[in-house]
Order: structure tokens, then sequence, then C-alpha cells
């Protein structure tokens, strides 16, 4: 029971038995005690008020105190009233409320210091609640695209490579803090394409320099070689033989050339273009690709008005022919009625396609140096594809829909 209760039984059982005996005795006392008997009584009313002063009203103080505290009211403080005990009380109240309000202030900037850190932060940063569920992703990591599943298989303490579906590789770190006594974990996410590309680059430009001059020296000398032969041989099957052999040697060097163009891949002359009137001009070559082999096309946007992109004409028909015909072989692979959509949309190009499809393993190293799943493929094709996007400053991702099972090939360019 509240004290502000019991003070109030207390004045009852206090003035009651006066009250009573004023009015039973108030005809048969004398003059002089009833008088006495009313100084007494009103004595006891002048107590009980300076208790209810004294206690009462210093409690409620603190109580108001309290509720403060619990509204976070760092602005208020406590009175003086009167009581030692009491002051005493509310100026340590008053002091640790002060000290309070400056933890809180100090606590309010060091977080905005730490959110426009985060925000501004080069390299992503994505920070997890107690559950699991993200809860902070800084601009940085919004613009590298790594999804929640691929952080949530990082340990703590552990550094790991990812590369998108755009060819970008990605390295995440995996850190905890502690708040409140929970532990947070928080990932680290910085985009190392721009290294990792150029380390790939001089690896494989090395090597496709010198197995071009191997095999192209010695297959001239041995092509020369057998075209002289030949002629002198008079038995009919060791000449055929030969000439497979001549012929193989051709496919050879023409094997190797095709790597070669790859590291002398001309730097893109930008100019302003149209990229509908781009994709316009090249719709027939594009139709051949797939057309006579049951492959149905279709061009969105193609006649629609669009602000110019800059880019080399030469290059991107170049990457828009590989990008068709990574559809065309896709399809066929799958053996199934085959369909290929090219749409145009302000300077956003995407082939969409319903081959195959590409499954998680290999989406993991697409874009990869010399990767290919065809029986007899070279893994050039996206390696061009990627050098010429890349030198052209452009967005891109393949990837297969997981909602409708078709495999998009989207490019973002930017603008004259």
């Amino acid at each position: 029971m509240r004290l502000r209760y019991l003070f109030v039984i207390l004045a009852v059982m206090q003035l009651l038995p006066w009250g009573l005996l004023f009015y039973f005795g108030s005809g048969k006392m004398e003059v002089g005690c009833f008088y006495l008997l009313e100084l007494l009584a009103v004595a006891g009313c002048v107590l009980l008020w300076f208790f209810f002063r004294k206690v009462l009203s210093p409690i409620d103080t603190l109580s108001g105190g309290l509720d403060m505290l619990r509204a976070q009211d760092w602005n208020s403080s406590l009175r003086n009233v009167g009581q030692p005990e009491v002051d005493k009380i509310a100026g340590v109240f008053n002091e640790m409320l002060l000290k309070l309000k400056q933890q809180r202030i100090r606590y309010e900037e060091r977080t905005h210091f730490l959110n426009l850190l985060i925000e501004s932060a080069p390299i992503g940063v994505v920070i997890l609640d107690f559950d699991g569920h993200e809860v902070v992703r800084n601009p940085a990591a919004v613009e590298l695209g790594l999804s929640p599943e691929d952080l949530c298989d990082l340990p703590v303490g552990v550094s790991r490579d990812y590369r998108t579906s755009s060819g970008a590789v990605i390295r995440c770190s995996c850190r905890s803090f502690i708040d409140r006594g929970v532990e947070h974990r928080f990932y680290l996410a910085e985009d190392i394409s721009g290294s990792v590309t150029a380390a790939e680059r001089a690896a494989y430009e090395k090597v496709i320099r010198v197995m071009a001059h191997e095999v192209n020296n010695t297959m001239a000398g041995f092509s020369s070689a057998l075209s002289t032969a030949m002629p002198e041989i008079e038995d009919e099957e060791i000449r055929e033989v030969l000439k497979a052999c001549w012929q193989r040697s051709g496919e050879l060097s023409a094997f190797t050339a095709r790597f070669a163009e790859v590291v002398k891949l001309p730097a893109p002359k930008l100019r302003p273009l149209s990229l509908p009137a781009l994709v316009c001009g090249e719709r027939r070559f594009l139709e051949s690709l797939g057309v006579p082999k049951g492959v149905a096309m279709e061009f969105i946007g193609l006649d629609e008005e669009a602000r110019e992109i800059s880019g080399d004409s030469d290059l991107l028909v170049q990457v828009l022919v590989n990008i068709v015909k990574n559809s065309v072989e896709s399809i066929l692979m799958g053996g199934a009625q085959g369909r290929i959509t090219i749409k145009v949309a302000d300077n956003e190009l995407t082939v969409t396609d319903n081959g195959v499809g590409i499954s998680a393993e290999k989406a993991s190293r697409l874009f990869t140096p010399f990767f290919t799943d065809k029986p007899h493929g070279q893994g050039i094709g996206l390696m061009l594809i990627r050098e010429v996007l890349v030198a052209h400053n452009a967005r891109f991702s393949l990837a297969t829909s997981v909602e409708d099972g078709l495999t998009r090939f989207t490019v973002k360019f930017p603008w004259a």
C-alpha cells in the first residue's frame, strides 16, 4: 500500500476519537477541558500536516525524479525540499542525471560520426543484428550487390573472395563487436576486380604470347614442309595423310590466333551513338545466327528515341554478336523450342534466352579466363565481352532468374 493511503488512514484514526469525544462529551465536559481537548486536536492536525510535508512530499519529489529518468528527460532536475536527507539524495540524483546527459550526448555524437563514416566509406559495410537480420547496408555495399546468403556463410575472422554475375571479384571479411552484451556480426566488402583482373590479364597475355609465338613458328615451318613434300609423294594414301596434317596445322594456327585477338584488342574509340540504331543495323545478321537453327528472335525498343550513349560501335557489335551466339548455343544444348529477346531501353541492353541456364557452380566462375562448359569451347567469348565492356565503363551482369528460369545478359552503358 502506498504511503499516501497509509497517511490518510493514520489521520482518520487520530482525528476520529477526538471527533467522537467532542460529539458525545461536549455537554458534560467543563469549559477548560473542552478547550484543552480542542487545542490537542488542533496540535494533532498540525503534526499530521508537518508529517506530510516532511515525509510524503519529499517522497513525491523523488518519485517525480524517477519518472524523469524513465522518460529520459535529461534537461530537468530535482529541487531541494529543505530536508537534509532528501536534499542530499536529490543532489546525488541531479549529479547522476547530469553525467547521464553528458554520456548520452557523447554517445549520440559518436553514433552520428560512425553513421557518416559508414555511409561515406568506399568499402561495403553490412551489419547484422543478434538474429542475423540485416540492419545496416551502406551505399558501397548496395553497389557491390552481395546477397545475404553469401555473407551468412562466412565465419567470424575469415576472409573470402566472391565472383559476381558481372565477373567482379569481391573480397569479404567477417568481424564482430559487442553491443549491450550481445555479439553482432558485421561484414566488410571490397571490390578487388581491378587488381585481380590486371593480374589475370598479365598472366594470360604472357601465356598467349609465348604460345602464339611457339605454335605459329612451328606450324609455319611444318605447313611449309608439308606443302613442299606433298606433290613429291606418289603414294595417294600417304599424300592424303600429309594433307590432313597440313589442314590440321592451319586449324591450330587459327585456334592460336583467336586467343591472340583478346590480347591485341584495341582501345575503344568512344563517341556518341544511338543504342537502338546500333542494334537495328545488325538485326539481319543477328537473326542469321539463330533463325536458321530454329531459334526465334524478338527485338524490342528499336523504334524508340533514346539519348545517345558513349561507345565504340565496332567493338560493341562484336560484343552483341558474342552474346547472341552464346544464347543460341545455350538453347541448342537444351534442345527445347528456343527464343531470344533483345531489348533496348534508354542506355540498357538486355539479351534474354530460354536455354539451359547457368548453374550456381558455373555462375561463380563466369568471366574467369579460359573457363567454358562447352565441349569444344575455348573460354574466349566471355573474356572478350568483359574486356570490351570494362573498357567502356559499362555495368553488366549475366544470370539465370529463379522466378522464370530465363537467362539474361544485361548491360548498362554510360551516357555520352
